[in-house]
This record gives structure tokens, sequence and C-alpha cells, in this order.
């Protein structure tokens, strides 16, 4: 078995409360939880910055390729949502 961590951390816009940070947090969330079984998501917990959000998916297969590509389709698929930035995007294969 292969699993890929793809670690990214984005800018959020116009948050000005904890409230709606956690909207955007969920939203992310759910949408890597869509994709099914075989991705885990997290938020990584790093200071009290409203709007700076740092997430972690991990993928397992049994092909590391597949993973890879996976991962970085998925980090794609952040860089065209509307309420944020991609700052920074990192791949893992173990």
């Amino acid at each position: 078995m292969r699993v890929g961590l793809l670690t990214v951390t984005l800018r959020l816009y116009a948050i000005d409360s904890l409230k709606a940070r956690r909207s955007i947090v969920r939203r992310v969330l759910a949408d890597v939880h869509k994709l099914g079984p075989a991705f885990a998501v997290c938020e990584i917990p790093e200071d009290d910055a409203v709007q700076a959000l740092t997430i972690r998916v991990a993928h397992v297969s049994t092909d590391g390729r597949f993973t890879d590509s996976v991962l970085r389709r998925l980090a794609e698929r952040f860089e065209h949502k509307g309420d944020f930035d991609v700052v920074e995007s990192r791949i893992e294969i173990l």
C-alpha cells in the first residue's frame, strides 16, 4: 500500500470572524470527503490567524503513481476555488 499526503496552505478572503472561517473549513473538508473512502482530510492547527488555513489530505492506494496523480488533480481543484488562494502545496508519497 502507498500513502500520499497533500499539504495545502490557503489564504482566505473576506474572513473577519472564526465563524466565517469555520464555514469555509467545513466546506473544504466535505468536498474532499465526497471523493471517496480512499481519502482522509484534516485541518492542521497552526496559530490563531483567521485568514490562513492549512489542510492535509491523505490518499491510500496500491500504486504510488496513481496516488500522486490523484493528489495533483486535487491540488489543482483547490487552485480554482473562489473563496481562497493556494499559498503552498506539497505532495509526499510514503
